[in-house]
C-alpha cells in the first residue's frame, strides 16, 4: 500500500475546498434559496437600451440618507401651509418606517404621531428624494427615464382617510412650479406652462389611480387633473409592479409588465423637462396603512461617449425606438455593427431628445442612396409641440456611405431645465429609391 506523501494531502485538501464552495454556490439554487439581492429581476418592460443608472432594493434595514429624506413636505403642502412652523423649524413628525431583509415599509396606525394633513387626525409616513426645508436634492432625473417600484399597499377594513402612493411632485423650496407661467400668485411668478404636469402619481390610495396634476387658476388654486387613469383590479394587500416612461415625446404607464396608460402626443407633451422630487407615501385615520417597497430603480438610455442620442446605430435588439416614424431597422447595408435603418420614399424617422438649453452641436450621419435626405432639427416648444426654431438642410446622396454633418444649437430655457428638441430625417427622393442611415451622434 502507497503511503500518502505531504504534496498528496495538500492535494486532497485544496480539492475539500474547491468543492466546499461548489457547494454553497449550488446549493441556493438547489434548494429554492436566492440572494435578497437577486429576487426581483428586471422588468420585461424597461426599454430596450437602458441601462439602470439609480436604485434602492432596502436590503441593508437601515435608510439610505444619500437617496431619501424623512420629512414629508409636498407643493400642496407649502400651498396650504400645513403645519409650516414646524416645517420651518424641521419639527415634522418622522415616518414609522420598518425593515424586513429585503423591504421597507411605511405604516401608519395609532402608535404613531398624528399629523395634520388637511383633515384632523390624518396621519402619513413617507419618504423622499427632495427636502422642501434645505432646497436639497438627491435624485437628478431632469433627463427623464424608466422609473420602477415593486410594491405592496395594503388598508385594514377600519382605516379612514386611506391613501398609499408613489409618485412625482415638483419641487420647492417655493411654488413657481406649481403657478403657471405668466401668473404671479403666491408671492411667486410661475414657470411651469400651462398644460404641464407639477405631480404624477403612478398609484394613488388603494385602487390603482394614475393621475396628472396640471391645471392651477390665475390666483393660485387648484382646479383639476389634466389626466386621470383608474386601473382595474384588487390591489389590497399585492405585490404590484409600477412603471413609468418619461421621456421628451411624452409618459407612459405600466402596470405589472402591462402598459396601462399613456399620455403621447407631438401637440400636448405633458412631461416635465425638469427634475422632479420621488415620494413612496402611506397616509391614513384609524385602523393601519402600509405600503412596503421590495425595490425602486431608475433606467436611462446607455449612451455612447460623447452622444447624446439614443439607439445611434439602431442596435437595440432590431427595435426602432425611441425612434418613431416608418423606417425600418434592416442588417442589410448597415454601415457599422449589425443594424442600419432603411428609409423608402417618403419614409421617416423621428425622436425627441432632451438637450442642454443654450449650447451648439453637431448633427452626424452616415447615410447612402442615391436619393435626397431631408434632415431638420427642432427645438420644440413645451406642451404644444409648435416649432420655436429650425435648422434643415438637404443631402444629395450617391451610392456609398458618407459622412454628414448639420451645426445647430438649442433655445433658453428656465434655469438648468432641459431643452426639447426633434431630430428628423426624410427621405425626399423623387423616384423609388431607398436610403440607409446608420451612425447617427449629437454631439456637443
Amino acid at each position: 500500500m502507497t503511503r500518502p506523501t505531504l504534496i498528496n494531502i495538500y492535494k486532497k485538501r485544496n480539492l475539500y475546498v474547491i468543492y466546499f464552495f461548489l457547494f454553497f454556490l449550488i446549493c441556493p439554487t438547489l434548494f429554492g434559496f436566492k440572494s435578497k439581492n437577486n429576487h426581483s429581476p428586471h422588468s420585461q418592460t424597461v426599454p430596450k437600451g437602458m441601462k439602470m443608472v439609480w436604485s434602492d432594493e432596502f436590503n441593508d434595514h437601515r435608510l439610505d440618507t444619500t437617496k431619501w429624506f424623512t420629512h414629508y413636505y409636498s407643493t400642496l403642502d407649502f400651498y396650504h401651509r400645513t403645519n409650516f412652523n414646524d416645517f420651518q423649524a424641521n419639527n415634522l413628525p418622522q415616518p414609522a418606517i420598518e425593515f424586513t431583509d429585503s423591504t421597507l415599509i411605511l405604516r401608519t396606525n395609532d402608535q404613531i404621531p398624528e399629523r395634520s394633513f388637511w383633515e384632523s387626525g390624518r396621519k402619513i409616513s413617507s419618504i423622499q428624494t427632495y427636502d422642501w426645508n434645505s432646497n436639497r436634492n438627491l435624485l437628478d432625473n431632469k433627463r427623464g427615464g424608466y422609473f420602477e417600484a415593486r410594491i405592496r399597499r395594503s388598508v385594514t377594513p377600519d382605516a379612514e382617510m386611506a391613501n398609499s402612493a408613489f409618485w412625482f411632485d415638483s419641487p420647492g423650496p417655493d411654488l413657481r412650479y406649481y403657478i403657471e407661467q405668466g401668473n404671479h400668485a403666491c408671492g411667486v411668478d410661475g414657470i411651469r406652462p400651462c398644460g404641464q404636469v407639477f405631480e404624477i402619481d403612478l398609484c394613488e390610495y388603494i385602487t390603482t389611480e394614475i393621475v396628472m396634476h396640471g391645471n392651477v387658476s390665475a390666483e393660485g388654486k387648484f382646479e383639476h387633473n389634466i389626466g386621470h387613469f383608474i386601473i382595474p383590479g384588487e390591489f389590497n394587500g399585492k405585490w404590484t409592479k409600477h412603471g413609468m416612461l418619461w421621456s421628451a415625446a411624452g409618459l407612459k404607464f405600466y402596470v405589472d409588465d402591462k402598459l396601462v396608460a399613456e399620455s403621447w402626443n407631438p401637440h400636448d407633451i405633458k412631461s416635465p423637462n425638469h427634475t422632479m422630487n420621488m415620494f413612496f407615501g402611506a397616509y391614513g385615520k384609524g385602523g393601519e396603512v402600509t405600503m412596503e417597497v421590495d425595490y425602486v430603480r431608475y433606467y436611462q438610455w446607455e449612451m455612447e461617449e460623447g452622444n447624446e442620442i439614443p439607439n445611434p446605430g439602431f442596435e437595440y435588439q432590431d427595435d426602432l425606438f425611441p425612434w418613431e416614424g416608418n423606417g425600418v431597422v434592416t442588417k442589410a447595408f448597415a454601415h457599422s455593427g449589425k443594424n442600419g435603418v432603411l428609409l423608402n420614399e417618403a419614409n421617416n424617422i423621428y425622436q425627441y431628445i432632451y438637450l442642454d438649453h443654450s449650447k451648439e452641436y453637431q448633427l452626424g450621419f452616415m447615410s447612402k442612396g442615391p436619393g435626397t435626405l431631408k434632415v431638420k432639427i427642432e427645438n420644440i416648444t413645451l406642451v404644444n409641440g409648435t416649432t420655436k426654431s429650425e435648422f434643415t438642410r438637404e443631402y444629395k446622396l450617391t451610392s456609398d456611405y458618407t459622412k454628414h454633418s448639420l451645426h445647430f444649437f438649442t433655445e433658453t430655457e428656465y434655469d438648468d431645465h432641459m431643452c426639447t428638441v426633434k431630430v428628423s430625417f426624410i427621405n425626399e427622393s423623387d423616384k423609388e429609391t431607398p436610403i440607409y442611415l446608420d451612425d447617427i451622434e449629437i454631439v456637443k
